[in-house]
């Protein structure tokens, strides 16, 4: 029989083969849409494409899987995935391209399924221990898969998908063969009318700041950078993956080790100041300080990134563990969508703005986790009487 702690690894590796298919494609496809005549506006496209579909689909996923159950809808997502990439293969054409990419955004809003099995086949001590577990096989996907993607450029861009494709068909042979089965749990209608009160909303608004925060500061670090130090491609590629790499480190280890000695509450709010101060120091600083703050940075969203997953498994009513954990994969990816375009919109009159502004971004975070936490505080302390 297998134990809950290699479900746990299955599915943390299933999250990262699938999210490796994905990403894998992602250095080749500015120079795909290219050769299709479009330019920036379809690249743009492209990509928001992904982000947007995804927005729709995370809480759709999150809220059936806690009504049909989660193995059935992660199989499904995983075969989306698989004809998502063998449909970009086969692109001969712009709209052709965007319809495989908004499939494979809808599909990839079964990493919040996939976090919810990972809640599942967690108790209350080893919630964001799991959780780091799960957001780990992401990032570490994105780090490893355009590198990937840049290395094997040369063998065509059809060729990749191909072999994303493949990928993820071994994922869902694994995942079929070694993934419980999971019984759909009914939502009291009670439970969830109360499912978006206050404290939930707020922790939304920190995920989605958290996130608009970091992939603003990605957006616009190229233009800083280069007009600061002259620092090109290369280097710039260097200091995304720095952060990236800081992002995936402390979700493997520091985030539940703190969480479990100060709370996941308090946290949360260091976690959105480090990040706030960081970003607010950007434009002010020399290349060592920026390398420096680029780390605080990347480990700040980690930080927040596994803790908000946990808290949205916490906070949700009995039932309701896929629709809140959805609700929260959603309002990340309507950061990334937002975050780009905002950063970008900022920076048009001034770095110190632009940074500024983020930096502020943040301290509104750091407020609701503190709210959030006193309210915690207050509700425990009644129970207790």
């Amino acid at each position: 029989m297998i134990s809950d702690r290699t479900r746990r690894l299955v599915l943390c590796a299933v999250i990262f083969c699938d999210m490796l298919a994905f990403s894998l494609v992602i250095p080749s496809l500015p120079g795909v849409v290219q050769g299709f005549g479009g330019a920036g506006l379809a690249l743009g496209l492209v990509f928001s494409g992904y982000s947007l579909a995804q927005f729709v689909a995370a809480p759709l996923l999150g809220r059936l899987s806690d009504r049909i159950g989660r193995r059935q809808l992660l199989l499904l997502a995983l075969t989306g995935s698989v004809l998502s990439l063998g449909l970009s293969a086969l692109a001969t054409s712009l709209p052709v391209l965007l319809a495989a990419r908004i499939l494979a955004g809808f599909c990839g809003g079964s990493i919040s399924v996939a976090m919810a099995m990972l809640a599942d086949l967690s108790d209350a001590k080893s919630r964001t221990r799991v959780m780091g577990m799960g957001g780990a096989s992401v990032g570490l996907a994105f780090t490893i898969g355009p590198a990937l993607g840049a290395l094997a450029a040369g063998w065509g861009f059809a060729v990749l998908c191909l072999v994303g494709a493949a990928i993820a068909a071994a994922t869902l042979a694994a995942a079929f063969f070694l993934l419980p089965a999971h019984p759909p749990a009914a939502t009291p209608a009670s439970e969830t009318g109360r499912a978006l009160q206050g404290p939930f909303l707020r922790l939304l608004a920190i995920t989605g700041l958290s996130m608009l925060m970091f992939v603003g500061m990605e957006a616009t670090l190229g233009l800083f950078v280069e007009q600061r130090f002259a620092w090109g491609a290369d280097r710039l590629g260097w200091l995304l993956a720095l952060a990236g790499l800081s992002y995936v480190l402390v979700q493997m280890s520091l985030v539940w080790r703190l969480a479990d000695r100060f709370g996941e509450w308090p946290v949360t709010a260091g976690a959105a100041l480090v990040m706030a101060g960081a970003l607010a120091l950007v434009p002010l600083t020399g290349p060592l300080a920026l390398i420096v703050g680029l780390v605080f940075i990347g480990a700040s969203q980690g930080f927040l990134t596994t803790l908000t997953t946990s808290l949205a498994s916490r906070m949700a009513p009995a039932g309701a563990v896929g629709q809140h954990i959805g609700a929260n994969q959603a309002i990340s990816a309507l950061g990334r969508v937002l975050g780009p375009a905002l950063a970008g919109l900022l920076y048009d009159a001034g770095p110190l703005l632009a940074y500024g502004a983020m930096g502020l971004f943040g301290l509104a975070a750091a407020a609701m986790a503190i709210s959030n936490g006193a309210s915690s505080a207050r509700q425990l302390a009644l129970r207790n009487r």
